[in-house]
């Protein structure tokens, strides 16, 4: 089991905890960030990226397609338009990808330590960290949890 310590220990790598993270480690402060997936969280890799990336290759295709049903006054004319789904979103995963890159990138700039995995809190200040390799245990001066939110449906709220 590995040990390290640290001045401040971020949970969580998404927009609240990499901003905290880099601008820490931009001042100086030894930093430790503890992420499980790509750093980003839920909108980077899941949620208002990719699907603003969708939409917009939607939106591109619908225009495409009002050209092809139309006569062109110049007399241009196109065939019926399709899309390769595969192709769009494999440009998708490479706009999450280059973002996923730069957020790492920052961090490492930043000279803030990433350890990959979940973290389970011993005490106040001491974390397990369950990684590929094994167990990390993380002590910190300061602890701050950005690890986001969850829905919870409420009984006379069903979802």
């Amino acid at each position: 089991m590995k040990e390290i310590s640290c001045k401040l220990l971020v949970i969580g790598a998404g927009p609240g905890g990499y901003v905290c993270a880099i601008r820490a480690g931009q001042l100086g402060i030894d930093t430790v960030i503890v992420e499980f997936g790509k750093p980003g969280g839920t909108c980077l890799n899941v949620g208002c990226i990719p699907s603003k990336a969708l939409i917009h290759a939607a939106e591109e295709f619908e225009k495409i397609l009002h050209m092809a049903g139309g006569k062109s006054p110049l007399g241009i004319s196109i065939g019926t338009p399709s899309i390769d789904l595969e192709t769009t979103i494999a440009w998708k995963d490479g706009i999450v990808s280059r973002l996923n890159s730069g957020v790492a990138g920052l961090l490492k700039k930043a000279g803030v330590k990433t350890v990959h995995g979940w973290a389970k809190f011993r005490d106040g200040k001491t974390v397990e960290v369950q990684t590929e390799t094994g167990m990390q245990v993380v002590r910190a001066e300061t602890v701050v949890i950005a690890t986001g939110s969850a829905p919870v449906e409420l009984p006379s709220l069903p979802f």
